[in-house]
């Protein structure tokens, strides 16, 4: 069951357990960094944090707790070399040493530092609404999935926009009260109505699993698709299973972005340009080069050699 914060319904007590969820593990309450949370929450990061302690959802933590939070592992590291002790093992580990060792230090390092855990009850609290949103997650993913087998485009867009908007923080900078499945619809069209020639060799069979992988992509802003194939799925090709995703999902993005600017009065061309400073000798030779909007090669380009794939962009020339 989630907890509704007393006051707050909704979203809002959606908010005020994710905060909860940050003190699963020691943390310092840095209030500065939690100024975008004030919207969210309803109130004030800081008055939240205080009614988690007065509630008893979260505790000052103790020395190994309050040590791990205000030390990284470099520097756990440089003060063992100091005392002439092993630096090997997890930070629990080099923390515990350093205290055997020098406790009256190390109580005098966490001195005048603030730093709050979850008590059981908090952590409950906490992990219980971890696990709901993770199960919601895959949930909505599979919701997805399936529209997106049914050729069900707008559907499967407006799945994901109605998950964001369910999120105390939605994905991106994204307004997606007023956000149109337009683009996404067209994207996944040429996902499925297209095959880039870069996956000419690409069997039949794996077509449809990876198109689906690369809309998914598309829809949810992740560049790993292996959640979304078979553990033991191949691509037979010299590219593995997320780069060739994203082949389809750029040869997408480069059909839309053609397309909008051939209905454009003010782009006359384009040049091909990337950033990337190991592109294989084919996709130089296009690098900074001038084409008319009916004589642009294809991207990905067919010829590149390189096994994350062709990272080739392209920008409007304007007249």
């Amino acid at each position: 069951m989630l907890r509704s914060f007393e006051g707050f319904e909704g979203k809002k007590s959606h908010a005020h357990l994710l905060l909860l969820s940050k003190f699963v593990n020691p943390r310092k309450p840095d209030y500065s960094a939690y100024d975008y949370w004030e919207n969210v929450l309803g109130e004030l990061p800081k008055h939240a944090i205080e009614r988690f302690t007065n509630e008893g959802l979260v505790e000052s933590a103790n020395l190994i707790g309050t040590l791990s939070a205000i030390y990284g592992a470099s520097e756990l590291k440089d003060m063992l070399r100091q005392r002439g002790l092993p630096v090997s093992g997890r930070k629990d580990v080099m923390i515990q040493r350093l205290i055997e060792k020098d406790p009256n230090g190390m109580k005098k390092n966490a001195a005048g530092f603030t730093v709050l855990v979850c008590t059981q009850h908090g952590k409950d609290l906490a992990d219980n609404y971890i696990t709901a949103e993770k199960e919601k997650r895959v949930q909505v993913e599979q919701q997805t999935m399936e529209c997106i087998r049914k050729r069900d485009f707008k559907k499967a867009s407006l799945t994901v926009v109605a998950y964001e908007l369910e999120q105390v923080f939605p994905r991106g900078m994204v307004d997606w009260e007023h956000h149109k499945p337009d683009r996404e619809i067209e994207l996944l069209n040429s996902i499925f109505g297209g095959k880039p020639k870069i996956l000419a060799k690409l069997g039949n069979g794996k077509l449809e699993d990876l198109r689906i992988a690369a809309a998914m992509m598309a829809l949810w802003g992740k560049n790993d698709v292996k959640e979304w194939l078979s553990p033991d799925f191949e691509t037979e090709l010299s590219l593995d299973a997320n780069v060739t995703a994203r082949m389809f999902f750029f040869y997408a993005i480069h059909q839309h972005s053609l397309k909008q600017w051939r209905e454009s009065s003010f782009v006359v061309g384009v040049y091909i340009f990337n950033n990337i400073s190991d592109s294989c000798d084919a996709c130089k030779k296009l690098l900074n080069t001038k084409y008319k909007l009916d004589e642009v090669p294809e991207l990905p380009y067919e010829h590149c050699t390189n096994e994350m794939g062709c990272r080739c962009l392209v920008n409007p020339i304007i007249d």
